[in-house]
């Protein structure tokens, strides 16, 4: 869970009041609802990109009326970090825009907030204007063109700020403070509107947009990044340090970052693996401070299975000198002040399956195949399950075959002596990894090439033989005999009555696309864990508990006839039985140089 950097105690006079001490800033919280983004999912590109808006424009916002030079640094290498960081095509978009001539000019020139708000309201239009010409630019009320904001379409069209008279600063300040500026912008009771997206941030939001930007940033890094890029990684920690909105939170970042340990981390910073153990001992930081003060009494820290102590993370403290864990070396054997090589992969592991979508952010994130069945009536109860599997994974063929009776258009059970039937919407997903992207994949699996050969067969029994999930037969066939995939593929394509030329081309053709995808779906689900099952797009169950019937059925009593949109929140079920395969537990070690090929660390969890 990502926690804003405000550690210390806030008191809030009210909930629109302003906070004794807090002067320009950020420090109300609206409380437990609404959240920024509260789910543990690796973030979409659309969370990606409203959380680098909510820093962009929140920090610009609350600068200090009167900028020392240090803090107009510290703001235009906030903005000149998103070119060089910012993942996929956003990237090189965000790059043509803040290269152009003018543009880069008017970021040069800034000297006061008004200009900072400015640049990056003309950079968020023209980010709009390249992506969705017919939107119009905002605030709609001045009527401004798209085409005004299109630097790399038209780039000598472009608006410039220096142009704009002082009526039109005044009515675009206003309207930004009013969708950014917390006391500014809450006019009307937030409450009736429960759209989180254009509330303006509260201190909770803010945390979380900046860890979102912060951990996205260093997972998607290259490999080997180059000097502009590690330069701009680093810039983003000394942002913080200089005009993070919230002073309460700044306060408490100010007094440990020139640790000498932690900077001389922060300097040996070198590849991408060392700026995802960085982030992750800064965010540990943070949160190790609000549970030291007894602010989150249920909270852990970051991976909870590793069982991490406070006094590895508490700074400031008189004993952070010998009691902080080091990332920049590795210990045979761990210590509560080194990681273990193997320790520290295992680490890695967990940041890139919370943070990291496999195949990268530009993908379409959906995984599903023609409609297995009709649609509901309108008085009939949907239920929803997703399994989430390997295709050689002993555990999954065993839960399969148990579910497979029960895979039907009209499911029924009983529930403490009540009948119940729905209309199932079930589909079946794969869990790997990407080394590469969704258009160019680079395709791996825990049990090597033969799993993956299955698997682009299986996903296409699943694309072409849909209905009335006639491609269960062909999986089951397959699981029969785990160690013959792909070899009984003839068999399985027989005695499921597919045709088999049929599966071969599409494996052939488009098996790796539709892999890539059920990768990146799954990933972004959160999974990591196999088998794994999503009850009605919240409840989440990994392996097979004993009592797994009787939760699907209690899912299906409390489902209402009009399926819920998804939850944010994924929630455990208890386990009765912990036979699964984990992904999580796959380490990809650093880069050997041989190559570039990664090496594979595998453990399999048995019952």
């Amino acid at each position: 869970t990502m926690h804003a950097f405000c550690m210390v105690g806030v008191l809030i006079a009210s909930f629109l009041g302003g906070v004794a001490g807090c002067g320009k800033g950020v420090c109300q919280d609206y409380g437990s609802e609404p959240r920024f983004d509260s789910s543990s999912r690796p973030p979409s590109k659309d969370v990606l990109g409203r959380a680098t808006w909510t820093v962009l424009h929140t920090t610009a916002a609350y600068l200090p009326d009167e900028l020392e030079a240090d803090e107009i640094a510290a703001f235009k290498d906030l903005v000149r970090a998103v070119p060089q960081l910012y993942p996929g095509k956003g990237r090189i978009l965000a790059a043509n825009i803040l290269t152009d001539t003018l543009m880069k000019s008017e970021l040069d020139s800034i000297e006061s907030t008004t200009d900072a708000q400015l640049v990056v309201w003309k950079l968020h239009n023209a980010v709009t204007a390249e992506v969705s010409l017919a939107t119009t630019p905002f605030p709609e009320s001045l009527g401004l063109a798209a085409a005004d904001f299109q630097i790399v379409s038209r780039p000598e069209e472009q608006m410039l700020l220096g142009g704009l008279n002082e009526v039109s600063k005044k009515h675009i300040i206003d309207a930004i403070n009013g969708r950014w500026v917390l006391t500014g912008g809450l006019a009307v009771d937030p409450w009736n509107r429960r759209d989180v997206k254009n509330l303006p941030p509260d201190r909770t939001m803010l945390g979380r947009a900046y860890w979102t930007l912060i951990h996205s940033f260093s997972v998607y890094m290259p490999n080997r990044p180059n000097g502009e890029q590690l330069a701009a990684y680093k810039s983003l920690f000394d942002s913080i340090y200089h005009i993070f909105p919230c002073p309460v939170c700044r306060g408490h970042f100010r007094s440990f970052y020139h640790d000498e340990i932690l900077q001389r981390e922060l300097m040996n910073v070198g590849t991408k693996h060392g700026a995802m153990l960085f982030a992750w001992k800064i965010h540990d930081i943070v949160s190790a401070w609000g549970i030291h003060r007894g602010q989150w009494t249920k909270e852990k820290l970051f991976p909870k299975e590793s069982h991490l102590n406070v006094s590895q993370f508490l700074m400031p403290s008189a004993h952070s000198d010998t009691n902080q864990i080091h990332i920049d070396r590795a210990c045979h054997e761990a210590t509560p002040t080194c990681m273990s090589r193997s320790g520290g992969f295992e680490i890695i592991s967990d940041i890139q399956g919370r943070w990291m979508i496999e195949g990268g952010i530009d993908q379409p994130l959906t995984d599903k195949p023609p409609e297995a069945c009709d649609p509901p009536k309108p008085t009939q109860k949907l239920l929803k399950l997703d399994m989430y599997v390997m295709g050689k994974c002993p555990w999954c063929a065993t839960a399969l075959e148990n579910l497979a009776g029960d895979i039907k258009c009209d499911f029924t059970c009983t529930y403490e002596g009540e009948t119940l039937s729905a209309r199932l919407d079930f589909n079946i997903h794969m869990v790997g990894l990407n080394n590469g992207t969704y258009d160019a994949p680079d395709l791996q699996t825990v049990h090597g090439p033969s799993e993956l050969a299955g698997e682009r067969l299986e996903l296409c029994a699943r694309q072409h033989y849909s209905k009335h999930y006639q491609y269960i037969r062909f999986l089951k066939c397959m699981d029969r005999n785990i160690t013959s995939v792909p070899q009984r593929a003839p068999e399985c394509a027989e005695e499921a009555d597919m045709d088999l030329d049929l599966l071969v081309a599409c494996a052939n053709q488009d098996g790796a696309r539709l892999v890539a995808g059920s990768f990146g779906y799954s990933s972004w689900m959160g999974i990591s864990i196999t088998p794994s099952f999503v009850i009605n797009e919240h409840k989440k169950i990994s392996g097979l508990p004993s009592n797994f019937s009787d939760e699907l059925c209690n899912q299906l009593k409390l489902t209402s006839t009009v399926l819920a949109s998804a939850h944010d929140t994924d929630t455990t079920g208890e386990l009765a039985d912990h036979s699964h395969q984990s992904l999580a537990q796959i380490s990809r070690s650093p880069y050997t140089g041989h190559g570039g090929r990664k090496r594979w660390e595998m453990r399999e969890v048995g019952g």
